[in-house]
């Protein structure tokens, strides 16, 4: 009668400890899921940002050198303004 006694107990034992592991298992996954879901948002909104970027680069790689563009450039990149402009700049 004792050896059916310890064995239901070892069994009752085990049977915790598998249930005690499942739990924490479980809870652990749920943690880790969370800060996946997380991080895919993140990466999701730079994506999208560079997706816009990209497309801003490929409307102006569409468009045609005309003079308006040529200005533009000239003053955003090069610093270069009109020969009857005066440019005035401010060290704050």
């Amino acid at each position: 009668m004792k050896k059916h006694k310890y064995s239901n107990i070892f069994i009752k034992a085990a049977v915790l400890a598998f249930v005690s592991f499942c739990a924490v298992t479980i809870i652990k996954l749920q943690f880790d899921f969370n800060e996946l879901r997380r991080q895919r948002d993140e990466l999701q909104a730079i994506i999208e940002e560079q997706e816009e970027y990209n497309e801003g680069l490929a409307e102006r790689l569409n468009s045609p050198f005309d003079k308006d563009y040529i200005i533009s450039i000239a003053r955003e990149k090069l610093g270069y303004c009109m020969p009857d402009e005066i440019i005035f700049y401010n060290d704050k």
